[in-house]
């Protein structure tokens, strides 16, 4: 029999920080920010208040790193699989016309956004996560959308931001599921990201 490998301190303390965030979305998800307590985001990932509190400050640190989780980080993987311009746009254009599903995490980040109008210690650390969040988007703008292809190259931060920008709105007002509703959603996404790489259109023919 195969003997297990033994994780290292370091390993382990990021094996039970990850099911802590893990526990903690599920949790945020289903009830929202307000009414999940770091008790049941404990006893879900399985671990003591003890073991919450060696990772993390407080409930409000464990959202923004939720939300630091799912980041588009794998623009970066679906790029890789694309050979080509065209390939490689058109994955970006479905990927993006597809972020409005996310609507129940959007809504749960509308709620946070909220609470940090009211608390100028949490509205001072979801400003500096949203700015690290736009760099992202502003980067893979820059990167997959660049002047070459009709982006200027000094503004990848607004094309960014308008992006966030329809993403999380249709992500707002999708509260119906009809297929039709669902069309439209997707086909107002896909709009929006056509005309900010219209020249990117020409191209592809």
């Amino acid at each position: 029999m195969k003997l297990r490998k033994r994780l290292t301190r370091q390993e382990s303390k990021e094996v039970t920080r990850m099911r802590l965030i893990k526990a903690a979305e599920r949790l945020f998800i289903q009830q929202g920010f307000d009414d999940a307590s770091v008790e049941e985001i404990s006893e879900m990932a399985g671990y003591s208040r003890g073991a919450f509190y060696s990772n993390f400050e407080n409930k409000e640190q464990i959202f923004l790193e939720v939300i630091d989780h799912r980041r588009p980080k794998a623009l970066d993987e679906i790029f890789h699989q694309a050979s080509g311009h065209a390939e490689r746009f058109a994955a970006l254009r479905e990927w993006f016309s597809n972020q409005w599903r996310l609507k129940d995490f959007i809504a749960l980040r509308m709620e946070f956004a909220r609470k940090a109008l009211r608390d100028r210690s949490v509205r001072k650390h979801l400003a500096e996560f949203r700015r690290r969040e736009f760099e992202t988007y502003a980067a893979s703008v820059a990167r997959y959308l660049g002047a070459a292809d009709g982006v200027p190259a000094d503004r990848p931060e607004l094309v960014a931001l308008v992006l966030l920008a329809v993403a999380q709105g249709l992500g707002c007002l999708a509260i119906d599921t009809e297929p039709e509703s669902e069309r439209m959603y997707t086909e107002a996404a896909k709009l929006v990201f056509d005309r900010l790489s219209a020249s990117q259109i020409t191209n592809l023919g």
